[in-house]
């Protein structure tokens, strides 16, 4: 292989890794950073300089961007990574980044509970519990119910009101909810609320819910191209915990809409099927939900399995997308193969380990190019497919690989700074790059090197 000056320093990153002297009492080299360090010092600071103290309500918010240098909100807007676009960033148009969004942040809020666990220190939990109930209970829409997160909204912690990074204000979700448990158990009535409300304000109504625009979606056909199947997941999924935990039957009737409508939309005009929901948040909702609905939602899981699994083996994985370079609507090798863990991991289909292993491997031998500008989401997602494939097979190279590229994600991202920058050629912090799932691989690589008895999260929500 032939390397480019940019590669040649990551790989006298993982040379040292490679070369140093290992350490008597760990196994591991002396070189090596303390992974545990790295995600302590980002939480540690977050919380003591990150959270919301700013306007007249001291939410206590952890703010999705910041001035690396000074540990303070940004003054100013900094140009976006590549690949960002402007109206998906945590503040207003042409302004400074001030928002808090909670999706952003998701993978934060897991590392929070995970260190609480590993540390015996109850704060950081404290700490995540904190933000879910305050946001629930502060921030919910009065006309309908939503909240300022996802892709293009956030809570201004100035001015103390909802933001939009765009012109248009739209609801829609930037990753898969999963803190759903939680939610329920910290704010049951506001959790409740919000189902409710993405079911009459952007399915049943047929409506858009912002907080100040609504427009047409879903029921009556795409709408300025809105009908996305991955958002009918998300609401499944938001739905079966809300049944969970209320037993509303509206919830049910809700999954059912959306279950009917994309029914009808894997047929194409030609006649032939293409997946669209996927199988994952089906399958949630069918360990939740009474029959018949629950046989209906693993049937249509099936048969997304069998439309997926057979353009996977026409096309493998690494042909379809790039290495390292992630953009908005474009994924990773990697991060596609997140979703083939996630998948195995509810079935145990040997095709879908089969294709983590795959990407494994493809990577072994991958850095990236120096025209790229790296998000850390591609590290993360990097280290988490190698350690599944170390944990299935138990072969060194997969863990060799995985503690070589969190070392060079550490040195890239971190550098000498708590906080982590949101790309290779940015120097702040903002989460929507991944940070938060960098840090959560960090801790999985690093609960895996010292065989700790933890459970750390799946790192498959970035889908």
């Amino acid at each position: 292989m032939v390397l480019n000056h940019f590669q040649r320093l990551l790989a006298a990153a993982f040379s040292i890794v490679c070369l140093a002297p290992a350490s008597a009492a760990s196994g591991y080299s002396d070189s090596l950073p303390s992974f545990l360090d790295v995600v302590r010092r980002y939480a540690d600071v977050m919380i003591e300089r990150g959270r919301d103290t700013y306007g007249p309500k001291k939410s206590g918010l952890l703010l999705s961007a910041l001035d690396r240098m000074t540990l303070a909100p940004l003054t100013a807007r900094p140009a976006p990574p590549g690949g960002i676009r402007r109206e998906d960033r945590p503040g207003r148009p042409w302004a400074a980044l001030t928002g808090a969004n909670p999706q952003l942040d998701e993978n934060l809020l897991r590392v929070l509970y995970v260190l609480s666990e590993i540390t015996g220190d109850p704060r950081y939990r404290d700490v995540a519990d904190e933000e879910l109930t305050w946001f629930l209970n502060n921030t919910m829409s009065p006309a309908t119910n939503l909240l300022p997160w996802g892709e293009h909204l956030s809570w201004d912690v100035m001015l103390d009101e909802p933001i939009a990074g765009g012109t248009v204000v739209m609801h829609e979700f930037a990753r898969p909810w999963v803190l759903w448990e939680r939610c329920f158990a910290l704010a049951p009535e506001a959790s409740k609320r919000f189902a409710l409300g993405l079911w009459e304000h952007q399915i049943a109504n047929h409506e858009t819910g912002g907080f100040d625009r609504h427009a047409p979606y879903f029921e009556h056909g795409p709408v300025d191209g809105k009908d996305f199947p991955r958002h009918a997941g998300f609401y499944i999924g938001t739905w079966c915990y809300a049944y969970k935990h209320t037993k509303d039957e509206t919830f049910l009737r809700a999954i059912e809409a959306l279950l009917t409508r994309f029914e009808r939309k894997r047929v194409q005009p030609d006649g032939s099927m293409a997946a669209t929901i996927g199988p994952l948040d089906c399958h949630i909702a069918a360990v939740v939900v009474p029959e018949p609905l629950s046989s209906r939602l693993r049937a249509f899981a099936e048969k997304e399995d069998e439309l997926i699994l057979s353009e996977l083996r026409t096309r493998p994985i690494v042909s379809q997308r790039p290495m390292w370079e992630a953009r908005y609507s474009s994924a990773t090798a990697a991060s596609s193969a997140m979703f083939y863990l996630a998948r195995y991991e509810q079935v145990g289909k040997k095709a879908y380990r089969d294709a983590v292993i795959e990407t494994a491997d493809a990577y072994l031998n991958s850095l990236p190019e120096e025209d790229v500008d790296v998000w850390p989401m591609s590290f993360a997602h990097a280290i988490s497919v190698e350690l599944a494939a170390y944990r299935w097979t138990e072969r060194e190279d997969y863990l060799a690989c995985a503690r070589e590229l969190g070392t060079t994600a550490v040195n890239m991202f971190w550098q000498d700074n708590p906080l982590p920058r949101a790309s290779f050629k940015t120097g702040h912090y903002e989460t929507i790059t991944g940070a938060d799932s960098l840090a959560l691989s960090l801790l999985e690589l690093h609960a895996i090197m010292h065989s700790l008895k933890v459970t750390i999260p799946s790192n498959t929500i970035d889908r």
